[in-house]
């Protein structure tokens, strides 16, 4: 009879609390860029996932909530399982496992990365077994796309192993034993090549070069310094190169936001490469609002920058953060519930 096992991940199948969610419960976006996006997918076979489309060339993923990591409970062995699609070939998915202790500390994650293969249209397994410390309490999985490109995440699995499982499984051959030893000796046989046939064509060759070698001059000669278009350097009358300054770049997001008397918050961004940017937030809802932007440099620990502002009923306000720090965000809290608008525009 085959034993049922329990996966241990809050919400590993990505299941939304209720319709007017915006993101499955227990879970949050992280990473990306402005322009990279998180959809919740409800298939016509009946599966579930969330979809990562991610333009940036920095990983985009998803996270667990700080309320959801796995207990580890003094089991030391695990299996972890990720299910995915990609929509693209040759894309690199990672996983990172994030051990917690008990006084709340966290250690430097774990990290898997595993390449998607060539085929598109079938869902992907990737499988790790894991050593957990006895020190370490419990595990928060973040997992998503290396770079540019289009991930569906199906389901998060793990689970602990007893030791005699986990071994079973770690000794259990990858590959088929080598057979036939002999034909690789035959093929290391030494070849012998045929010796250089000797061609006795005659070679004359007769040439007549003349140089003018003189001294240059500024009022006579010129140079003229080429680029990969084969276009001169332009020039002023005096000698002094003419220089264009191109403009700078410009991203932009928008999200709407639904808000109540629990503390929410909008999507994380990563705004390293992000030479300037701000929060525009508007309130279309009945109630009060009010927004207090948070920085993080790992997308974990977070901190109040700046007072936190009140954007009444109809109302526009702008938030943006003087210092720096990689990851950005706001979070709300109102009276009674109510609707936002929050642009992002960044320039880069």
């Amino acid at each position: 009879m085959k034993k049922t096992v329990t996966n241990r991940i809050c919400n590993g199948d990505f299941q939304k609390a209720c319709e007017h969610e915006d993101f499955p419960q227990y879970w949050l976006p992280i990473g990306g860029n402005c322009a990279s996006r998180w959809n919740f997918m409800q298939e016509s076979q009946g599966r579930v996932g969330v979809e990562i489309i991610n333009s940036a060339s920095v990983k985009a993923g998803i996270i667990q909530t700080n309320d959801s990591t796995i207990e580890v409970s003094g089991k030391r062995h695990w299996l972890v399982k990720v299910v995915f699609q990609c929509r693209e070939p040759a894309l690199q998915v990672f996983l990172y496992l994030y051990p917690i202790l008990a006084n709340g500390d966290i250690l430097l994650p774990r990290m898997f990365c595993f390449n998607s293969g060539s085929n598109t249209q079938e869902m992907v397994q990737f499988r790790k077994l894991i050593n957990i410390e006895p020190e370490i309490e419990g595990l928060r999985l973040e997992t998503g796309i290396m770079g540019q490109g289009q991930l569906a995440l199906y389901k998060l699995v793990a689970h602990p192993l007893i030791p005699k499982r986990f071994r079973r499984m770690i000794n259990k051959p990858i590959s088929p034993p080598i057979e036939h030893i002999q034909s690789i000796g035959e093929i290391l046989k030494p070849i012998q090549l045929a010796t250089p046939i000797p061609l006795n064509i005659p070679v004359n060759v007769q040439a007549k070069v003349h140089g003018d070698i003189r001294n240059l001059t500024s009022q006579r000669d010129k140079v003229q310094i080429y680029g990969s278009k084969q276009v001169p350097l332009a020039t002023t009358s005096t000698g002094r190169a003419q220089v264009e300054i191109s403009g700078h770049g410009f991203q932009e997001s928008i999200e709407e936001v639904s808000v109540g008397q629990v503390i929410c918050y909008s999507t994380i961004r990563d705004v390293s490469a992000l030479s300037r940017y701000s929060f525009a937030i508007y309130n279309m809802g009945p109630e009060l609002v009010y927004v207090q932007a948070q920085l993080s440099p790992d997308g974990f620990h977070w901190l109040n920058i700046g007072k936190r502002k009140n954007v009444e009923p109809e109302a526009i306000i702008m938030v943006a953060p003087e210092v720096f720090l990689r990851y950005a965000r706001l979070s709300f809290e109102a009276l009674g519930l109510t609707s936002l608008r929050v642009w992002v525009q960044a320039q880069n």
